[in-house]
This record gives structure tokens, C-alpha cells and sequence, in this order.
């Protein structure tokens, strides 16, 4: 098999969760088949993925010319939108729905005109419609994901009669492809945040911000909590390791500068909470994960939040990191079950003062919470978490075709009443019968 997967994400030293994804699952498959990732934007980094043939910055012409080549396109949930001929090359077509992005739309545009808001909702609306309808095999990162997902495929019309017949689970219309961790250990290969940041010495705590600072997220509330505690803890440190997207269209959002504003008002920016200039490369940000104390992340209470899989968690596993985060997503009960670090409520200043408060004082709580972590990062490791896509690709398959739902006519309606009850029956439904078509 040949098998291309696309995303419109950079790909480089610095890469955002779908293109993280995208080239990690690649690399995945190149184990057994011949894979080809594909980006449009153009890079001069020295990029070290040798089972993986890269092409980037293609012309559209150069990259249907490449599609026709494949047997399998492995498309995130955008691509349609700026190349719809994918569709209908008559290839297998993988759909990731890893990310449910239209309920962060109406964070990103909230203070737009309610037109624009609408239009774009509307826009992306409709082109997640035409990758649903379109796939014959989708994946997304969480039980609870695929359960919003069938909801909206039931609500398209695709969970239908045909549907069913071919496969009763509907695994093979969806199935659960998580985010993963690298299955070899993390290990140092440079500077971290000690090193970029004067301020902090070599025995300062480290609270790790390791992703983006997006406007479905809460950086405000953990901001607050240092605000507080630097009175008892005077070196306790917040680091957020990216502020600005690496995908050049993704403007900067106004969650990243009222993290920003908020440390300045409380005196902290650059004394206790520090933004690194830059989004942290790719292969480098092992050095801060390892540097850290434990990894934070928090959100607000959201349906986003519901059915998230919050990427950068997965680098805490890694790393082996106690973890505090805020409750309400599929992974914050992991994290409690597994004893990985403590789960605080939706904009808990004295809950996360708390947990921070009993992590640093409590070295062997904080251990134990390592050692969960580390059985978290066995049980999401890259090669476990991309085995359904592996099985599909040795065996993939199209879908029954779509037909969209409609009213069954007159002579449907009765045939299926005969059928069931006979002539008794039909009679004494005929008159709902005509009824139902007449509306």
C-alpha cells in the first residue's frame, strides 16, 4: 500500500498538535507500508524522519499528481476545504476527526461582528459535513470523541440500514486512534527553561505550560494561584513553553495577551510566570518537560472541553511529570485514576493553590504521581494508539454509498406495513399513510 497523509499544518522544528500528529502516525505506518506526509508550507529545517518521504510546499497540480499515485489519502478534517478533488479521486479516504474544532470557533470570533462569526461557523460547518460524507473510514482520539462523532453521523444520515449491515459496531465507520508518546524514554539533548530564563535557578520549582495558550483554555486561574502562593513560595515558577501558533494563519489569540497582561498587573512576568519567546522545537521540548516539576494545563467548562484530548498532556506522560489539571475531559479522569496528579474544578484559585500547595510539599506524593504518569505514557504509546488505522490500512475498504435521507413515498410506506402485518394492517394504517405524504 501506498498511503499519503495530509494536513495543513507546518511541518518543522515547530509544529502544533495536528501536524505532531500527523507526521507521528506516518511514521507509524512507514513501519510496514510506503508513506509520504505532506504539508503546503515550505521549510528549510533539517527535519530527522527518515521512514517518512516529506513533501512540502507542493503545488496543488503537484500534490493531485502525488494523490493519484496512492492507494490510501489520510486527510485531518480541514483539507477538503482547500482541496475538495481529493474527494473524488476514488481512493481510500481516512478521515481524522481528532479534533472537534467547530465548538472553538465561537471562543476564536466572540468578539467579532456576529456575521462574520456565522459565516465562518457556517463555512466549516459545511465542509466538516462533506469529510464526514466523504470517508470511508474515520478515526478520533477518544471513546467519548466517537460518541459525539456517531451522534453527528446519525444526525447526516449515515448510520443507516446499509451502514449496519456491513458492520454492526460501526467500528468501521469510526474507531479510536488516540494522540500517543514516543515509545523511546526522554532523554535530555539540551538547555531547557533554566537556561533560557536567568531568573529561574537550578532548584526552583517549575510549573510547565507545555502547549499553546488558546482562548478555550485557562491560563488566568493558574496565573492567579502563583499570584498567591509566591508569598510562601517565593521561587515558585510558571513557564509557558508556546505563546504563538507556528502555523502562520493562526493569529495570536486574545487569550495570550490577557496571560500576559494578568502576569503583569500581579508583578510576576519575568520574576515567577515567563512566556518563552518562541515556540519550543519539536525535538527540544524534552528539555523543558525534564526540567519540570509538574505539568499544569487548565480550561473552562465547555462543551470544547467535554470532548478535547488535550495533546501536550500526552508529553507529561512522557516525561514522566506529576500532573495537575482541571476536571471535566476524558484525560483529567485518567489522570486521576491512574494516580498521575490531582484534578482541580473550572476556575478553582483555592484549588489549584491546594494542589500545588500538597504536590511540593509531599516528595513522595510527587513520586507516586510520576510513577502514575509513567504507566499513563505505556498505555498511549504511538504504536498501541495507531493500531486500528495500521488494521484498516492492510485491509481498507469503502463504505456503502451515502444517500441522503429522505421521506419514504407512498408505495414504500405500504409495502413495508404489508410486509410486516399483511392486507389487516395496511388497512387500518392507510389513512395515517396518506397522511404522512401529504406532509
Amino acid at each position: 500500500m501506498n498511503i499519503l497523509l495530509i494536513t495543513l499544518e507546518p511541518i518543522g522544528n515547530r509544529m502544533a498538535g495536528p501536524a505532531i500528529r500527523c507526521l507521528e502516525l506516518g511514521k507509524q505506518l512507514a513501519k510496514h507500508f510506503t508513506v509520504t506526509v505532506f504539508s503546503p508550507y515550505k521549510t528549510s529545517d533539517n527535519l530527522p524522519f527518515d521512514n517518512c518521504d516529506l513533501k512540502l510546499g507542493l503545488s496543488k497540480r503537484e500534490l493531485f499528481r502525488l494523490a493519484n499515485q496512492q492507494n490510501i489519502l489520510i486527510i485531518q478534517a480541514n483539507v477538503l476545504k482547500q482541496y475538495p478533488q481529493l474527494a473524488s479521486l476514488d481512493k481510500y479516504l481516512v478521515v481524522d476527526l481528532y479534533d472537534p474544532f467547530l465548538f472553538n470557533i465561537h471562543l476564536q470570533y466572540v468578539n467579532h461582528p456576529p456575521t462574520i462569526a456565522s459565516s465562518i461557523f457556517r463555512l466549516m460547518h459545511k465542509s466538516l459535513e462533506k469529510h464526514m460524507l466523504s470517508a470511508d473510514f474515520s478515526i478520533c482520539a477518544s471513546e467519548r470523541q466517537r460518541d459525539y462523532w456517531l451522534g453527528r453521523f446519525c444526525a447526516l444520515g449515515r448510520v443507516n440500514p446499509n451502514i449496519h449491515s456491513f458492520d454492526p459496531s460501526l467500528r468501521k465507520l469510526i474507531d479510536v486512534v488516540p494522540f500517543g508518546v514516543p515509545e523511546l524514554p526522554a532523554v535530555s539533548n539540551g538547555p531547557g527553561p533554566r537556561s533560557l530564563f536567568p531568573n529561574i535557578d537550578p532548584n526552583d520549582p517549575i510549573l510547565l505550560w507545555a502547549g499553546g495558550v488558546w482562548d478555550w483554555l485557562d491560563p488566568l486561574t493558574v496565573i492567579k494561584a502563583v499570584g498567591v502562593l509566591k508569598n510562601q513560595i517565593p521561587n515558585l515558577r510558571l513557564v509557558f513553553m508556546g505563546r504563538i501558533s507556528p502555523n502562520p494563519q493562526v493569529q495570536t489569540m486574545n487569550m495570550s495577551s490577557q496571560a500576559e497582561e494578568l502576569a503583569k498587573q500581579l508583578d510576576l512576568l519575568n520574576k515567577n510566570v515567563f512566556f518563552a519567546p518562541h515556540w519550543i522545537n519539536y525535538n527540544e521540548r524534552v528539555n523543558f518537560l525534564l526540567e519540570a516539576t509538574i505539568g499544569v494545563s487548565a480550561h473552562f467548562d465547555l462543551p470544547e472541553t467535554r470532548y478535547s484530548f488535550r495533546t501536550r498532556l500526552l508529553d507529561y506522560f512522557w516525561a514522566n511529570l506529576p500532573i495537575i489539571t482541571t476536571s471535566g475531559d476524558e484525560l483529567a479522569a485518567f489522570i486521576e485514576n491512574r494516580g498521575a496528579g490531582i484534578a482541580v474544578n473550572y476556575q478553582d484559585v483555592q484549588g489549584w493553590i491546594k494542589a500545588i500547595s500538597t504536590l511540593l510539599g509531599d516528595q513522595k506524593l510527587l513520586r507516586r504521581c510520576s510513577d502514575g504518569s509513567k504507566s499513563l505514557a505505556e498505555h498511549f504509546s504511538w504504536d498501541h494508539a495507531a493500531m486500528p488505522l495500521f488494521n484498516y490500512c492492510q485491509n481498507p475498504y469503502h463504505l456503502p454509498n451515502h444517500k441522503k435521507v429522505t421521506m419514504p413515498n407512498l408505495f414504500e410506506r405500504a409495502y413495508s406495513i404489508y410486509h410486516r402485518g399483511g392486507k389487516e394492517m395496511l388497512f387500518s394504517r392507510a389513512k395515517q399513510i396518506i397522511k404522512d405524504n401529504l406532509h
